[in-house]
């Protein structure tokens, strides 16, 4: 498990040197983003639903992940007024949502069994319905990001926000996999071998990624608002874990996972996201 871990630091560390090195430039995090975001991980996410199997019992994961996701949100709004906008919407997309897919399963895996990831998948879901494309839509209008969208007619409201959950291929994807849960359809084995090479890499480009963004902070304001999102995090994961160790009903197994899957980090698509909405990807890499 330490060699396993030390790995993707390594992989976080040895991108980060090659780009002070020159080898990469300022913004060829582009290039890993667009790999990610759009190929290895939306493979990840069919190969994780095709190799386990589904207990429809295990909504009542999905339905809780939605709000350990949602919720946080919201509270970050309310509590970070007074702050500067652009830090407010950091404090946001970085406090709330958890990197399941990208991070938790494999350690939750390799410490309780292949078989520990199936709730993980299933806190995926209702987590990904926010942090794929909700936090983005939310974050944006709460703090009046999006210049003239208040003055746009409904139709054309609504539009816009349908277009930022369906522009994300990996909110598709776990929509998808929804859908061939209910109608119990399995994906056939071809295609399976197909994506495995593309989903195995997920790992090692979602970390590349990390290491191609990040900056150390080297200004006051950007260490306090790193702070703040930590501080944010621990709170918000001490009440998911209590939340879930005493609502859910599943026996202590399943409760012990959805406990480590309250400490996951900050999700992969907040550094997106964060990016597009502040221009500041380099304290988003390093949060995360």
């Amino acid at each position: 498990m330490i060699f396993q871990a030390g790995s993707l630091l390594l992989v976080i560390i040895g991108a980060y040197a090659l780009k002070h090195l020159h080898v990469f430039g300022d913004r060829d995090y582009k290039v890993a983003q667009g790999l990610v975001f759009n190929l290895t991980l939306p493979c990840a996410i069919i190969l994780s639903f095709a190799t386990n199997k589904h207990d429809m019992k295990m909504l009542w994961i999905v339905l809780f992940g939605f709000f350990a996701c949602a919720i946080p949100l919201f509270v970050v709004y309310f509590g970070s007024r007074g702050d500067e906008r652009n830090y407010r919407a950091f404090q946001m997309l970085n406090a709330s949502g958890l990197n399941l897919g990208a991070f938790c399963l494999p350690v939750v895996q390799t410490f309780m069994g292949a078989s520990a990831g199936l709730p993980i998948i299933m806190l995926d879901i209702g987590n990904a319905t926010v942090a794929t494309a909700g936090s983005l839509t939310i974050t944006r209008t709460l703090l009046g990001m999006d210049d003239g969208f208040k003055s746009l007619p409904m139709i054309l409201r609504l539009r816009n926000i349908a277009r930022d959950f369906l522009s994300s291929i990996s909110f598709d994807i776990y929509m998808l996999m929804l859908v061939f849960m209910f109608l119990h359809i399995t994906i056939p084995q071809p295609i399976v071998t197909l994506i495995t090479p593309f989903a195995n890499a997920n790992a090692f480009c979602t970390m590349a990624m990390i290491g191609l963004m990040m900056e150390v902070p080297d200004n006051r304001k950007d260490k306090i608002e790193l702070a703040k999102v930590i501080c944010w995090r621990a709170v918000f994961g001490a009440i998911i874990a209590v939340a879930a160790w005493n609502l859910l009903p599943f026996d202590e197994r399943i409760r012990e996972i959805m406990v480590l899957g309250s400490f996951a980090p900050i999700t992969i698509f907040s550094t997106k996201f964060t990016d597009s909405l502040t221009g500041n990807a380099k304290l988003a890499g390093f949060s995360l």
